[in-house]
């Protein structure tokens, strides 16, 4: 947006071109009239952009989440500070209704995602952590309640969330199985109440191995 304001500044307000239909407190600006509707619908669009933006994502994580919900319709949703005052769990940065599909991320989280699809290739474990929270909360969706079960779903599906974000194979690979490695496994010492998501079960050939064909854990073999 910056760049397209500065070439309207440079086109429109360079040089010493006045006009007889220009106020004089324009005359100073060298401008006409004429460029002021132009210039309020490039302010204007501008200001739009931001809404229309996450529309579009929560629209398109929408998708992506009733994917991998096994068809389970899925609503994403990012708060806004405003839709935060009246979140039932603000505090948390992610979460589901099992009844309705809703899922909600704050605003934060929702901004973290769209950095982790800027960049997969080089993803932080914060971005990486985005990406598994959609797919947790996903789970949630298909109709998993118990935390250390759909998280163990979640981790064998990362790779396939990612895939569905248009992630290429190569990285979505690597994105998936960092999770599992380094987030997933840093569980094990974190307090109770996260601690909780994890359970030593939720490996290859464990109880909680559902053997899909796309497992994240695919990779490892």
């Amino acid at each position: 947006m910056d760049s397209y304001f500065a070439v309207f500044l440079l086109v429109n307000f360079s040089g010493n071109q006045r006009s007889d239909y220009a106020p004089a407190g324009l005359w100073a600006l060298g401008t006409s009239v004429h460029t002021l509707p132009v210039f309020c619908a490039i302010l204007a669009a501008s200001f739009a952009w931001h809404p229309l933006h996450y529309w579009y994502f929560e629209r398109h994580l929408s998708a992506i989440a009733t994917q991998l919900a096994d068809s389970h319709p899925a609503k994403f949703h990012c708060n806004t500070a405003f839709d935060a005052m009246f979140d039932n769990d603000p505090f948390a940065a992610g979460h589901a209704n099992l009844e309705t599909g809703q899922i909600v991320f704050q605003l934060k989280w929702c901004a973290t995602l769209l950095d982790y699809l800027d960049h997969p290739e080089r993803a932080t474990p914060q971005e990486l952590h985005s990406l598994n929270m959609l797919t947790h909360e996903s789970m949630h969706v298909r109709g998993e309640r118990n935390e250390a079960k759909t998280e163990c779903q979640a981790i064998q599906r990362n790779y396939r969330a990612a895939k569905l974000l248009g992630v290429s194979d190569h990285t979505a690979k690597k994105n998936a199985l960092d999770i599992y490695n380094f987030n997933y496994m840093k569980l094990r010492s974190a307090p109770n109440r996260v601690a909780s998501y994890y359970s030593d079960q939720c490996a290859p050939g464990k109880e909680m191995d559902e053997h899909l064909s796309d497992s994240t854990w695919m990779a490892l073999e």
